[in-house]
Order: structure tokens, then C-alpha cells, then sequence
């Protein structure tokens, strides 16, 4: 009876030592197997499109050329052909607005063209545009003034009332009843002898006498 006892505690004994055995290798079985991960799973689809897409960029439109000009200086000369070589053919003086009939480089055409006689080179009007401007220049202030001293500081009497033949000039070229040019070839204002001493005159336009223009210094009126 005590050998069966024995020989039942050996081999319950021996069961849970192979028990604990299983337990020991299963967990560290279990350890060391990992799972084996598609290397599809770390491959990264490129969706992108390597072709690069050409956009069109179109140029932006040229800005217009403008179709009128200012002189800026106290003249400009005039010229037969768009050439400073050319023949002068007078002048264009500040302020005057000078309209594009043509262009031929930075020349600008702003009469009709004409022949001289039948068969000769056909000329017309050309003007630089170097030193014009596109917005037109003011008939007042400093600037102004200078310019027309040019033209009428060879009046009579200019020192004692030149600021009324300033100011009676610049109304008349704004009214464009007179142009510089006018000033220029009558150089100023000229004393009249039917008039009382403070009364002056000009010719604008012409030298007939629908053309005269008078000017009374004292009180400043055209007449």
C-alpha cells in the first residue's frame, strides 16, 4: 500500500514537471516566431504624375502707343523727314499738343505728306519724340513763365509791366488765339501810337489787322 502511494506522488509529480516544461518552451516559442510582414505593406504608391503638365502662359498685350504728344521745352524743331539731318522746317513750341499722323522709329509724322513739285521727294512733318511727353504741360507757374520771357521780354516798356504782358499772353495762347511763334516773330508787345500811352499791341495769327490784338497795361484788358 505505501509503494502505490509512493509510486502515485512520482508520477504526479512528473506531470507537473512536464507541464511546467510545455509552459516554458510554448512562451518562449512564441517569443522568437514573429510574423513575417508583405513587403508590399511598406512599398509606397506613387500617384503623382512624373509627366510635368506645359501651361500656356500667353504675353500680356502691348500697351498702345500713345497718338499725341506735348512739348515740354521751349521748341521743338521740325524736320522734312524723320531724320535730324533732314531739312528744318520750322518749329513746335511748348505746350503745343502734336497729334500721331505716322511713326517711323521715335520720329513721329504730324502733317499731311506732300511733293514740292510733281516728281520730287515727298516730304511732311516730323518731330522727335525724345524729349516730348505724353500728358500735357501747365500754362502757369515758374516754369511757364521762363519760357515765355523768351518770347516777349523784347517788348516795349517790358521792365515796368512785364507781369501784365505775361499774363495777357498766357491768355491768349490758352484761349489759342496766339501761339508762341506769334510772339516771337512780333517779339513782344509794341507800343501803340493811335492809343493812349498805356495801350499795346500784337498780331496773332496773321498780320492783318483783324489779326491785331491791344493791350491796355494799366487796367490789364485786351481789346
Amino acid at each position: 500500500m505505501k509503494k502505490r502511494v509512493v509510486i502515485g506522488v512520482v508520477v504526479v509529480a512528473l506531470m507537473l514537471i512536464g507541464a511546467g516544461t510545455a509552459y516554458y518552451l510554448g512562451y518562449f516559442n512564441q517569443e522568437e516566431i514573429k510574423p513575417i510582414q508583405s513587403a508590399s505593406h511598406f512599398e509606397e504608391t506613387d500617384t503623382s504624375d512624373d509627366e510635368s503638365t506645359e501651361i500656356a502662359i500667353e504675353p500680356p498685350p502691348a500697351k498702345p502707343l500713345p497718338d499725341h504728344y506735348f512739348v515740354a521745352s521751349a521748341f521743338e524743331e521740325v524736320h522734312t523727314q524723320p531724320h535730324s539731318d533732314s531739312t528744318s522746317d520750322g518749329v513746335a513750341y511748348y505746350g503745343e499738343e502734336l497729334k500721331v499722323l505716322e511713326r517711323a522709329g521715335d520720329w513721329i509724322r504730324i502733317a499731311p505728306i506732300y511733293q514740292l513739285e510733281e516728281g520730287s521727294e515727298e516730304i511732311s512733318q516730323w518731330v522727335s519724340t525724345q524729349h516730348l511727353v505724353t500728358q500735357a504741360v501747365p500754362l502757369n507757374g515758374e516754369g511757364w513763365f521762363n519760357v515765355l520771357t523768351q518770347y516777349i521780354e523784347d517788348s516795349d516798356d517790358f521792365m515796368l509791366f512785364h507781369e501784365v504782358f505775361l499774363e495777357a499772353s498766357t491768355v491768349l495762347v490758352k484761349q489759342k488765339q496766339c501761339r508762341l511763334s506769334d510772339f516771337e516773330e512780333m517779339k513782344g508787345w509794341v507800343k501803340s501810337i493811335n492809343h493812349p500811352d498805356s495801350v499795346y499791341f500784337t498780331y496773332c495769327g496773321g498780320i492783318e489787322t483783324e489779326d491785331k490784338v491791344y493791350l491796355n497795361a494799366v487796367t490789364g484788358k485786351l481789346f
